[in-house]
């Protein structure tokens, strides 16, 4: 045992270490469990709202799954239903059984409504991707801040730091997050899935007519019922203001009537107008009728005076205006039902617009700009 001042300056010095390296060390400790519990923290402010959204998500998708199950199985009894009835080739759409073509009508609409499903849950489900990245930039973040406290702790224990990481090397692999490419693979399915929604749906429109379209035509009908009709010739080409009125209200009865077939719309027919004065051909040229459905189309074309010839898938019609006249619009309708004669009517539009109540149905279409004058 030393003595003396020497053995006591030995004695103080021990002392000053021991309380300073204490208190260092206590420091470091402190400093450890703050970083620590910041990076807690900071793991459960990020993470939290994400959980929680997507947990809110994850319910709003089952529901729609759900939604999305009950009306393919409909869909399919439909579809099987429309299997059992049809004849021949000829589309349901354009089938002449009004059951059939009612089952059709049920069929896009469910489609559509499919449609509509498919896409919310796309965009679902590629918020929940974008949230899963999210979530592991929240980990990783989390994890630097607990590996920096790591090496604190390691430096106070007297460790060197890449001694300590190896010490702490977990035994096995982290589980693999595959949420990210099962809902991107969900995400494909649906896409494939809407498109060939998309298709068919597109395909029908081109026979079946529109809501807008539907509630036209029953304005027109109901329109047509309040008016009494002038007898005409369904023979007769040439017509005045009030036939013009009349052939309108048949078409708009035609159109609302259950018991015949649509027909495509997607298909305008060409009208070959030539016009002759004195022998001489003075005008020629093709337009285009508009399908308005049912089989029936219309357009408006300027005619000329002289004899004048309308040519129409192999049909043909003639008719004369004055020769000391002057050019004027007429509309022309012509109706091709699927067996019989097609049957051509053309009337002057200011004749037909001269009337007191004309009937002009909402199914004409706007690009003709043929409106009564009071409205």
């Amino acid at each position: 045992m030393l003595r003396g001042p020497l053995s006591a300056l030995i004695l103080l010095n021990t002392l000053h270490f021991l309380y300073f390296h204490r208190h260092l060390r206590g420091a470091r400790w402190r400093a450890r469990q703050w970083l620590c519990a910041t990076a807690c923290m900071a793991l459960a402010l990020a993470v939290a709202p994400v959980f929680a959204q997507s947990e809110e998500k994850t319910l709003r998708l089952q529901a729609l799954g759900q939604e999305r199950e009950l009306l393919t199985t409909e869909l399919d009894q439909y579809q099987k239903t429309l299997e059992i009835l049809k004849s021949g080739e000829t589309p349901p759409e354009q089938s002449a059984n009004p059951a059939v073509r009612k089952l059709a009508e049920e069929v896009v609409h469910l489609k559509e409504r499919l449609i509509a499903i498919a896409r919310q849950e796309v965009t679902l489900l590629q918020q929940q991707i974008v949230e899963a990245r999210q979530r592991q930039q929240a980990v990783a973040s989390a994890r630097q801040a607990s590996g920096a406290a790591s090496e604190i702790d390691t430096s106070a224990a007297g460790v060197a730091p890449t001694q300590r990481a190896m010490e702490s090397k977990p035994l096995r692999l982290s589980s693999v997050d595959y949420t990210q490419a099962h809902e991107a693979e969900k995400v494909e399915r649906l896409h494939q899935l809407l498109e060939t929604y998309h298709a068919e749906v597109q395909e029908a429109s081109r026979t079946l007519p529109t809501d807008e379209e539907l509630a036209r035509r029953e304005a027109a009908r109901r329109d047509a019922e309040r008016r009494s009709r002038i007898p005409f010739s369904a023979d007769k080409v040439r017509l005045s203001g009030s036939e013009g009125s009349s052939a309108l209200a048949i078409i708009s009865e035609r159109l609302s009537d259950p018991r015949i077939a649509e027909s495509r719309r997607d298909v305008a027919l060409i009208c070959v107008i030539k016009t002759r004065l004195f022998g001489e051909l003075v005008g020629s040229e093709n337009r285009s009728l508009k399908p308005v459905g049912k089989n029936h189309y219309v357009a408006r074309v300027r005619l000329q005076p002289g004899d004048t010839t309308l040519g129409i898938q192999g049909s043909q019609w003639t008719l004369r205006l004055p020769a000391n006249g002057s050019g004027r619009d007429f509309l022309l309708t012509l109706y091709r039902p699927a067996q019989g004669s097609p049957v051509l009517h053309v009337f002057a539009v200011d004749e037909l617009l001269a009337l007191k109540q004309p009937h002009i149905p909402a199914w004409l279409p706007d690009d003709l700009n043929i409106r009564s004058r009071s409205g």
